[in-house]
C-alpha cells in the first residue's frame, strides 16, 4: 500500500501530464482500492451494504482503466462516449446489485475478500462474481490484440522498437490473465474442496496485485505515448496491416509505375549517399522530410517496390553498413557493439537478431571469417 501510494503521488505531481497519465493514475487508484479491500475484509473487519458492492466491483473499473491507458499510449482517440461506455459497466454493476439487495431485503456483507452466500441466499448471490470474471477475460484478450496490432504498426512507422513496442505492458496484461486463472482455481479449490482457507486465496490476490503495481508503476512512470492521435490516424489510413486494402489504396494514390520506379531510385540513391539510417531515431515522417518524398508516397514505395515495411527497410541498410565496417581497417579499433551503435541500432539484441537474419551468421562470426 505504501509503495502504491507513493507512486500515485509521484505521478499526480508529475509535470506535463498526458492523457494516458490520467488513466494510469486511475488504474493505480483502483488497484490500491482493491488491495485495501482485501486487507480490510481479511484481517480487520467486514464491509456491508452499498460500500461493500462499490469496493468489491472495483476489478470492473481496473480492467477498463488499463485498456484505456493502452489505447492512449498507442494513439487512439478516447472520446467521452468511449469513456462512458467502458466505465459505465462498473456503475451498472454497482446499481444492479444494490437494487437486488434492496429488493430481497438483505444486506451484502464482504468478509475474507468476498460475499459468502448462505442456504437462504437468493439465486443471484451465487453469480455475483461472474461479471468480474467475464470482464477480466474479455479485457485481457482485447488488450493483447491491441498490443499485437500496435507492434505490427510501429514497423511501418519507426526504424526501432526499443521503448515503443510496449512489451512491458504485455507482461502486465499476461500477469493479469495468469492472476485471473490462478484466482479462479484457488477460489474453486477453497469453496468446493476446502483445500485451504478461502481468505488465503484472496490474500494471494492482494500480494500479486501489489507486485504488479510496483512493476507497472516503475515502467509506466517513464513511458510516453508512442503515437499522437494525428500520427495514428495517418498511419492507419495508409499503412493498414490488411494487404488487400493497402493495394487498393495504392491504386488510387496517383503514382504511375514509372513514377514509382523513379522515386524508388531516388530513395535508393539518397539512402546510399546520405545514409540517414545512421540516425537511431529515424522514422517514416523524418525520412520523408529529409528525402523530400511525401510520406504517403514513401510508404507506398517501400511497401510496394521493396516489399518491406519501414522497419525492415531501414535495418537492412544498417546491417549492410555494419558488414562493411566490421571488415574495414578503419574501424578495427571499434568493438562489434560500438559498430552496431554507430550504424543506428539501439540495442545489442536487435543488432544480433537482424544481422543474423540478413547475413546468416552472427556479427562476431562474420568479423572473424576469412574475407
Amino acid at each position: 500500500m505504501g509503495v502504491g501510494t507513493l507512486m500515485f503521488l509521484l505521478l499526480l505531481f508529475k509535470r506535463n501530464k498526458k492523457q494516458g497519465d490520467f488513466y494510469f493514475l486511475g488504474w493505480i487508484l483502483v488497484t490500491l482500492g482493491q488491495i485495501a479491500f482485501y486487507e480490510v475484509t481479511i484481517y480487520r473487519f467486514a464491509i456491508e451494504g452499498f460500500l461493500a458492492i462499490v469496493v468489491f466491483g472495483l476489478p470492473l473499473l481496473g480492467a477498463p482503466m488499463l485498456f484505456l491507458y493502452i489505447q492512449s499510449l498507442t494513439g487512439h482517440l478516447i472520446t467521452p462516449k468511449l469513456l462512458i461506455t467502458h466505465l459505465g459497466v462498473y456503475v451498472a454493476y454497482v446499481l444492479l446489485f444494490f437494487a437486488l439487495q434492496q429488493k430481497d431485503d438483505i444486506t451484502l456483507i464482504a468478509i475474507n475478500g468476498f460475499f459468502e452466500p448462505t442456504a437462504q441466499s437468493p439465486w443471484w448471490m451465487y453469480h455475483y462474481a461472474v461479471p468480474l470474471a467475464i470482464s477480466g477475460l474479455v479485457y485481457c484478450t482485447w488488450d493483447l490484440v491491441l498490443l499485437n496490432t500496435h507492434r505490427k504498426r510501429i514497423r511501418d512507422f519507426f526504424s526501432f522498437e526499443e521503448r515503443i513496442n510496449l512489451k512491458w505492458v504485455s507482461y502486465v496484461v499476461n500477469s493479469y490473465f495468469m492472476l485471473f486463472l490462478s484466482t479462479s482455481f484457488l477460489v474453486f479449490g477453497a469453496v468446493q474442496f476446502q483445500l485451504f482457507p478461502i481468505e488465503k486465496a484472496f490474500a494471494f490476490v492482494a500480494i500479486c496485485l501489489s507486485f504488479m503495481m510496483i512493476a507497472f508503476g516503475f515502467y509506466g512512470f517513464r513511458q510516453t505515448a508512442v503515437f499522437s492521435n494525428r500520427e495514428f490516424q495517418q498511419l492507419t489510413s495508409s499503412n493498414s496491416v490488411d494487404t488487400t486494402a493497402r493495394k487498393a489504396s495504392y491504386s488510387k494514390s496517383g503514382l504511375t509505375p514509372e513514377k514509382v520506379k523513379s522515386l524508388a531510385h531516388r530513395l535508393k540513391t539518397y539512402m546510399e549517399t546520405e545514409k540517414p539510417f545512421l540516425n537511431e531515431d529515424l522514422s517514416l515522417p523524418l525520412l520523408a522530410e529529409q528525402s523530400e518524398i511525401s510520406r504517403p508516397y514513401l510508404s507506398q514505395i517501400i511497401n510496394q517496390e521493396y516489399q518491406m515495411n519501414f522497419y525492415d527497410f531501414v535495418n537492412r541498410y544498417r546491417v549492410e553498413e555494419a558488414k562493411e565496417r566490421l571488415i574495414s581497417e578503419d574501424h578495427k579499433h571499434l568493438s562489434v557493439l560500438g559498430i552496431a551503435f554507430d550504424c543506428g541500432f539501439k540495442s545489442k539484441s536487435s543488432f544480433n537478431r537482424y544481422f543474423k537474419k540478413y547475413s546468416g551468421v552472427s556479427p562476431s562470426e562474420f568479423k572473424n571469417q576469412p574475407q
